[in-house]
C-alpha cells in the first residue's frame, strides 16, 4: 500500500468540519509559547507561495509564484528567497541541499549551491534527505535509499523518512489486509504494531529514532501516535476524535493537526505529554501547518486574504 492509499484512509476515516472560527487573539493556552512572531516569505514576484517542509535551521522549500505568474521552488534562507526554477522541492537538509522533482519529468534531483545532480530515472518519487545526504525515495520497484551515489533497495512498502543515523520510517503492508508501521535500521526490520483494524502508517521519526503516524482507535477514528523505545502511545487530541502528527523534531515536539470539541481542526503542538492549541497562541487557522524546527519555529501556509496564499515562518517570542 503507497503512501498515497495511506492518506486516503486518513481522509475518509476524518470526519468533515465546518469552517473554523478565527482564534481569540492575545490568549494562550496553558503551558503553550506565550506567542509567535510571523515572517511573511513573500513570493519571487508573483501572487502565492507555498512552504513545503524546512529543516532544523529554519530554512523553508517550497513553491512560489514569479511575475508571470509561473510556479518555481524556492530555498529560504537567511532571509532570502532563492529561485530554484521549474523545480519541486521536497525536503531539504541544514547543509541547504535541496531534494526534488524536476517539474519536466526527468526525475529526483539534489539542488546545492545551484548545482542539480541527478539520483535516478524519471519514475523516481524523493521523499527526504538528511544531514549525510542520503535520499530516501520510492523507484519504479520499490522505496530506496541512496548514501554516496549507491542505491539500497529496502525490504519496506512505503517509506516516509530518514534520520542522521540511518534509520528509516515506513511500512510494510502484510497480507490479507494488514498495513504496519515499520521502522528500518541496517538489516533490521522492527514491525511498530498496528492496533485496532490491523492498520498503521508512519509520518516521519527524529534523530533519537522516536517515530510519528497514526493507527485507528477502536472507534475507527485515525489517532496520532508515538512509537519510542518500543513502545505506541496515542498522543491525544485537542477534544475531539482525530489528530494527525505532521512533524517531530529533536527535542520530541511534535506538529500536529488535531480536533477540538466542536470538531473544528486547529493547529497543535504536543510536548511532554500534552497536546496545545495553537491557535491560542496565534497560529492562523486560515491555512495549514507543516513542519517545524528544533528552535520550535513552524512553516506553514496561511492565507492573508481570500484567494491569496503566502509561506510563513512563526517564531517562537
Amino acid at each position: 500500500m503507497s503512501s498515497l492509499l495511506a492518506t486516503a484512509l486518513l481522509s475518509v476515516a476524518l470526519i468533515a468540519a465546518p469552517a473554523p472560527a478565527p482564534p481569540v487573539a492575545g490568549s494562550a493556552a496553558p503551558g503553550a509559547r506565550a506567542g509567535y512572531l510571523m515572517v511573511d516569505l513573500g513570493t519571487l514576484g508573483g501572487d502565492d507561495s507555498y512552504a513545503n517542509a524546512m529543516n532544523d535551521r529554519g530554512d523553508v522549500i517550497g513553491r512560489a509564484q514569479d511575475a508571470s505568474g509561473v510556479y518555481q521552488g524556492f530555498l529560504w534562507q537567511r532571509g532570502r528567497m532563492i529561485n530554484l526554477g521549474a523545480f519541486n522541492p521536497i525536503d531539504v537538509n541544514d547543509r541547504g541541499e535541496v531534494v526534488g522533482a524536476r517539474d519536466d519529468g526527468s526525475g529526483a534531483y539534489v539542488w546545492h549551491r545551484g548545482i542539480f545532480r541527478p539520483l535516478g530515472g524519471p519514475y523516481i518519487r524523493p521523499v527526504a534527505i538528511n544531514n549525510r545526504g542520503q535520499v530516501l525515495g520510492q523507484a519504479a520497484a520499490g522505496p530506496v535509499l541512496w548514501t554516496d551515489g549507491r542505491t539500497q533497495p529496502l525490504p519496506l512498502d512505503d517509506v516516509s523518512d530518514v534520520n542522521d543515523r540511518g534509520q528509516v520510517s515506513g511500512g510494510v503492508s502484510l497480507p490479507p489486509d494488514g498495513f504496519h508501521a515499520t521502522l528500518w535500521h541496517g538489516r533490521r526490520t522492527t514491525d511498530l504494531g498496528a492496533g485496532p483494524f490491523n492498520r498503521s502508517n508512519t509520518y516521519g521519526l527524529n534523530d533519537s529514532g522516536w517515530v510519528i503516524g497514526w493507527q485507528f482507535s477502536p472507534d475507527q477514528y485515525p489517532r496520532g501516535i508515538l512509537w519510542r523505545h518500543g513502545r505506541a502511545l496515542d498522543i491525544g487530541t485537542l477534544g475531539g476524535n482525530s489528530t494527525e502528527p505532521l512533524a517531530i523534531n529533536n527535542r520530541g515536539e511534535i506538529l500536529a493537526k488535531s480536533h477540538n470539541t466542536s470538531n473544528y481542526a486547529r493547529p497543535a503542538l504536543w510536548r511532554n505529554g500534552v497536546m496545545h492549541d495553537l491557535s491560542l497562541a496565534g497560529i492562523s487557522t486560515e491555512g495549514e501547518v507543516v513542519d517545524l524546527d528544533d528552535r520550535g519555529g513552524i512553516a506553514a501556509t496561511i492565507r492573508l486574504v481570500p484567494g491569496t496564499a503566502h509561506a510563513v515562518v512563526y517564531r517562537p517570542r
